[in-house]
């Protein structure tokens, strides 16, 4: 019987060389030898023998162990191929085509010969999949609820790859409708997979009779008596005519309508309403379009979104090292909103002032600094070591646009520790390059426009001289740079926070060229990426030393609501030990809610909510009985319906993905096939694999014992023997 009987095969290595041992060893023979070459009383030959036998053994069993021996076990094992097989279970496949109902057709899935055939000889494992995919051993009409709130297609076929790929994962069956709701486009997860995806699709490519809300957008930040834009786009489908009704409110209460005349086949009806806070703090604003006879689904017929009111009014201070179409631009831009008062600082071409000299003061009765093409020269370093002052001292927000002449040496000089980046070499050579969405960052205020994507890749190029940077630890790549077609990591847009301050830097320039991109989006890019800016920049809120949040304004029905909260003291470092307190109310009813502490002054609380409506809250965080401040906001649970927003499948997005994946395209009413296209695909095979493993000698207990048993015997018969 083989000691090892899986084993292919087997090495042993020690941690010092070989030879070394075998040399210590044979010194260990010779030492025995040596001390039994007389003996008192003398001994028989035998005994000798015995005893030199013993000693030696014992000697080389402790060397062996020092010399850490490890035997190195390589066996192989089969892997039978495996399909992973991933079920939608959102509640988009709750929609009815044609009067056949998408759960149905489900259902019969799971229940379908070619279900319980579809692996073959290999192995299956099924996954259901909404935001995020779950396992299950395995899969009946029982399992599907269609319940889940978003559907990330690409997270969940990420998901199955990092949990299967060990496992001879040889294919892929995506059974959906093809709409995510959430994550990237689910094609290039399953592209870079390098397995075949086998798409099942369900349900009808073709519009159906509805209406709804398709998009709202707002800016989250308002200011008292300001008026904000709020667009808003309807789409309508298979309506031949008729009208309705587009509603905004506030809080419930009307502010505005629209009547919409429908026109024949699908279309999108753009509106913008005007909305004139009067109050300030959280308010919710809800889109509404009156429901048609006869439309699919009227839970797509109203849209929210939050807007933190504020007061008072912003003052921006711009410091230009010479007049320019970015400074224009700046100045055009703010002069549009009646809170911002911005004042320019611009100077001559001999470092002298056209409109005076900002001192300290300017700086510290700024709400914002906005640095364009400063500095030029080595003379302006006491106007920057004024701004460093007031960024310190009155947590002054800092915008930064360079131009062909900034002169980065100075800059680092007077502001060194407080840019978001390093300039690692600073060369005046000008170049074009193209802005890059960082994609990682596409939800922060400043760049969350609301625009296209095509249009960010439309835009033309920026100016930037040949100086390059790289991002510092604690600051935000927004966006990157793009030379002949080749993507570079190389900060184009970057923004740090400092304590209660923040900068937001540019390294490039040349904004006022997005402005004439009339062909894009008639220039509205430039104005809604510097109004992001300057309300990122000098959004009040940050400087609270209790903020609580809620994980995400609009939560599903059913859903937990998770509470997020920071706590610091008066010099804004975070404290771990507050008791931080949350009530929430809805409709007149008060939960209490104790945030449980996690370290570095960050807090977290789960509250289980049943009924659908508007929530408010307000967390007061206490320490030793003493209150270090509170905070409020809202949420809504069951009002958004995302997966309703678009009910057609994508039939175009599923066909991709199994073209370029390698695998078939079934449609859910026809998918007899789709066992013989898993099985009989030349990459569904089983595979070899080599399990290593290793055994740690010096380890084993055993190995020890059997040295100090030597010792034992060879110490007996020395006794025996009446040896001194």
């Amino acid at each position: 019987m083989s000691f090892f009987p899986a084993m292919t095969s087997f090495a042993l290595s020690f941690s010092e060389s070989v030879l070394l041992l075998l040399l210590l060893i044979a010194v260990a023979v010779l030492f025995s030898i040596w001390v039994y070459r007389h003996t008192i009383p003398e001994i028989t030959r035998a005994r000798q023998i015995v005893l030199i036998a013993l000693r030696a053994m014992a000697i080389a069993v402790l060397l062996f162990l020092l010399f850490e021996p490890v035997i190195n076990l390589q066996r192989s094992q089969e892997l039978p191929p495996r399909v992973a097989v991933l079920l939608d279970n959102s509640k988009s496949m709750t929609v009815e085509d044609a009067g056949t109902a998408r759960t149905a057709l489900m259902q019969d899935f799971v229940s379908s010969s070619a279900w319980r055939n579809l692996a073959g000889d290999g192995e299956r494992s099924d996954w259901l999949f909404g935001g995020k995919a779950w396992p299950m051993q395995s899969i009946t009409a029982d399992s599907l609820t269609f319940s889940l709130a978003e559907t990330d297609i690409g997270r969940a076929l990420q998901q199955v790859y990092d949990a299967e790929a060990r496992q001879n994962l040889r294919s892929v069956v995506l059974v959906t409708d093809g709409v995510f709701t959430a994550g990237k486009n689910p094609l290039y997860a399953a592209q870079a997979m390098g397995v075949p995806v086998h798409v099942v699709g369900v349900g009808d490519s073709t519009e159906k009779k509805d209406i709804l809300v398709s998009r709202v957008i707002a800016n989250s930040i308002a200011y008292i008596e300001s008026t904000l834009p709020v667009d808003v786009t309807i789409r309508s489908a298979g309506f031949e005519d008729g009208r309705t009704r587009v509603t905004l409110l506030e809080d419930g209460s009307e502010l505005a309508s629209e009547v919409l005349e429908l026109r024949p086949g699908a279309n999108e009806y753009p509106f913008t309403f005007h909305y004139t806070p009067e109050e300030e703090g959280v308010r919710k604003l809800t889109v509404r379009v009156d429901p048609l006879e006869g439309e699919l689904t009227t839970r797509n017929n109203r849209r929210d979104v939050f807007v933190k009111v504020l007061k008072s009014k912003i003052n921006v201070v711009i410091v230009a090292s010479a007049p320019s179409p970015d400074v224009a631009l700046l100045q055009r831009e703010l002069k549009k909103d009646v809170n911002i008062s911005a004042t320019l600082f611009s100077q001559r071409s001999g470092g002298t002032w056209y409109d005076g000299t900002p001192g300290a003061a300017t700086f510290l009765e700024a709400d914002v600094v906005m640095l364009v093409g400063f500095p030029a020269n080595r003379g302006d370093v006491g106007v920057l070591r004024h701004i460093a002052e007031a960024m310190e001292k009155k947590a002054v927000p800092l915008f930064l646009l360079p131009s062909r002449t900034t002169d980065f040496g100075t800059l680092r000089q007077g502001l060194d520790n407080l840019l978001p980046y390093e300039v690692l070499q600073s060369r005046p050579n000008e170049i074009e390059v193209f802005f890059e969405r960082n994609e990682q960052a596409r939800l922060h205020p400043v760049i969350a426009t609301g625009l296209p994507d095509r249009v960010w890749s439309r835009l033309p190029p920026l100016f930037k001289t040949e100086s390059s940077f790289r991002t510092r630890a604690g600051a935000e790549m927004l966006g990157t740079m793009r030379l002949n077609n080749i993507s570079f990591n190389e900060p184009l847009l970057v923004v740090r926070r400092l304590g209660r301050s923040k900068v937001l830097a540019w390294t490039a320039y040349g904004l006022w060229r997005w402005e004439l991109a009339h062909d894009v989006l008639d220039g509205e890019v430039p104005g809604r990426l510097l109004s992001n800016a300057v309300r990122w920049l000098t959004t009040r809120d940050d400087d609270k030393r209790v903020r609580i949040t809620p994980a995400k304004e609009f939560f599903d029905s059913g859903e937990e609501v998770e509470l997020h909260a920071q706590v610091y003291n008066e010099s804004y470092e975070p404290v771990d030990n507050a008791a931080v307190n949350v009530a929430v109310t809805h409709e007149g009813e008060i939960r209490e809610l104790m945030l449980t502490p996690l370290g570095a002054g960050r807090y977290s609380g789960i509250l289980d909510v049943t009924d659908e409506g508007d929530y408010s809250f307000r967390g007061v965080a206490e320490l030793d009985g003493q209150e270090l401040g509170s905070d409020d906001g809202r949420f809504v649970v069951g009002e958004l319906n995302i997966e309703f927003q678009d009910t057609r499948m994508n039939n175009v997005l599923l066909r991709q993905i199994a073209a370029t994946t390698g695998g078939r395209y079934f449609h859910i009413d026809d998918f007899s096939a789709l066992p013989a296209a898993v099985n009989e695909h030349p990459s569904f095979s089983p595979t070899d694999r080599i399990i290593k493993s290793d055994i740690q000698l010096w380890n084993i207990v055993w190995l020890l014992a059997l040295a100090v048993l030597l010792f034992a015997v060879e110490w007996y018969l020395r006794k025996q023997a009446g040896m001194l």
